[in-house]
């Protein structure tokens, strides 16, 4: 009989730990699914949304999680006030890309010793 090492699997503390890294990664992943069409697509995109923000979170991206958010939403509304209904999505998701952008680049000019 074959053994199956579980030390490798996340237990259930880690996972509500990085909760927030799994929603953030993973409704977009859903919204994408919603798109392509299908059931099966929104769950199979959200669960590998879920699963890149949990592995995310575990190594520390915590400001970029920030800034995707920060970004999603002020484009949202930016959107939302200059073009009404219609355009909201594409400009949150435009503003989620700038403040992941943004986020990685502000790692990048960080002064490490």
């Amino acid at each position: 009989m074959l053994a199956f090492d579980v030390r490798w699997m996340p237990n259930l503390k880690t996972i509500v730990a990085s909760l927030p890294g799994m929603l953030v990664i993973g409704i977009p992943g859903g919204l994408v699914g919603l798109f392509m069409g299908g059931v099966g697509w929104i769950i199979c995109m959200g669960a590998a949304g879920a699963l890149l923000g949990h592995v995310m979170w575990a190594q520390g991206a915590r400001r970029i999680f920030l800034l995707i958010t920060v970004g999603a939403v002020t484009g949202g509304v930016l959107a939302f006030s200059i073009a009404g209904v219609e355009p909201v999505l594409l400009g949150a998701a435009s503003g989620g890309a700038i403040g992941g952008f943004v986020s990685v680049n502000l790692g990048l000019l960080r002064h490490r010793p």
